[in-house]
């Protein structure tokens, strides 16, 4: 079961940074602004934040087991 939501979360993590760089950082765009942050700050942040949650599920979610662990 755990491979499946691997498999799902490797295609999510793809897809998202597929997405940023065709989609969400496109050239010249700072409009919307959050606040006085341009809109390339914050979507980026917002990236970050989500890979990096998204690593964090995938190191609980590793299909493989450690040959070390007893």
């Amino acid at each position: 079961m755990k491979s499946k939501y691997w498999n799902l979360l490797v295609i999510v993590i793809v897809a998202l940074t597929v997405a940023s760089y065709l989609l969400l950082f496109s050239e010249h765009q700072i409009e919307p602004s959050l606040g006085s942050v341009p809109y390339v700050f914050w979507t980026g942040l917002l990236v970050t934040i989500l890979i990096v949650f998204a690593t964090f599920l995938g190191s609980k979610l590793f299909p493989h087991e450690d040959p070390k662990k007893p």
